[in-house]
C-alpha cells in the first residue's frame, strides 16, 4: 500500500531543508500537522538518527521506529522495519512503513513538496486492512500531513527556522 501528497510551497526549493526541518520537528509541532498524530520524538542509536512518530489513522494506532536511510536538504527517506499497528487500538500486528519526503523547484519561487509513506504488510493484514478501509483512511492522512508539513516548513523557513546550514 503506497500513498503520496503533494503540496506547492511558497518558497524556492534552495531554502527548503527537508533534513534539518524533520529532526528538529518538535512533538506539539508534528501533532499540529495531522489530526490522527499523537506524538512525535528524535533519537541516534549507533550513530543513526531515527524518529518515532505516534499515529490514530482510520481507527487504528500506529506506532513506527523510523530510522534514517538517506537524507539531504532536498530529500528524507527513512524507514520502520518492524512498526506496530493496532487494529481497531486493540489486535496488534507489525508492518513496515517507509515515508519519503522530497522537495523539487517548480520555478524560482515555489517548490513542490512529496510526502510518500508505504506499507508493507503480510497477505492476512492486507485482507484486515482492506475490509477495514486502511487505505483510504491512509490516504487521506497522507494528504491532510503533506498539505500542513509544507505550512510548516514554510512557516519556518520565513521565521528563520529550517533554512539551510551555512547561509
Amino acid at each position: 500500500m503506497k500513498h503520496t501528497g503533494t503540496a506547492v510551497l511558497d518558497a524556492p526549493a534552495d531554502r527548503v531543508d527537508l533534513e534539518e526541518w524533520l529532526f528538529g520537528l518538535t512533538d506539539a509541532e508534528y501533532q499540529a500537522c495531522a489530526r490522527g498524530h499523537r506524538a512525535a520524538g528524535t533519537f541516534v542509536q549507533d550513530g543513526v538518527r531515527g524518529t518515532v512518530n505516534v499515529e490514530a489513522i482510520g481507527g487504528h494506532l500506529i506506532v513506527q521506529h523510523y530510522q534514517e536511510v538517506s537524507a539531504e536538504p532536498s530529500r528524507v527517506e527513512m524507514l520502520s522495519r518492524r512498526s506496530r499497528v493496532y487494529l481497531f487500538h486493540l489486535v496488534p500486528a507489525t508492518i513496515q512503513v517507509r515515508w519519503t519526503m522530497s522537495a523539487t523547484a517548480r520555478d524560482a519561487e515555489t517548490s513542490e513538496f512529496r510526502c510518500t509513506v508505504e506499507l508493507t504488510m503480510n497477505p492476512l493484514l492486507r485482507v484486515l486492512g482492506a475490509l477495514s478501509l486502511l487505505g483510504p483512511a491512509i490516504r487521506s492522512h497522507t494528504v491532510e500531513e503533506t498539505r500542513l508539513f509544507g505550512d510548516d516548513i514554510v512557516r519556518k523557513i520565513g521565521t528563520g527556522r529550517g533554512t539551510p546550514v551555512g547561509e
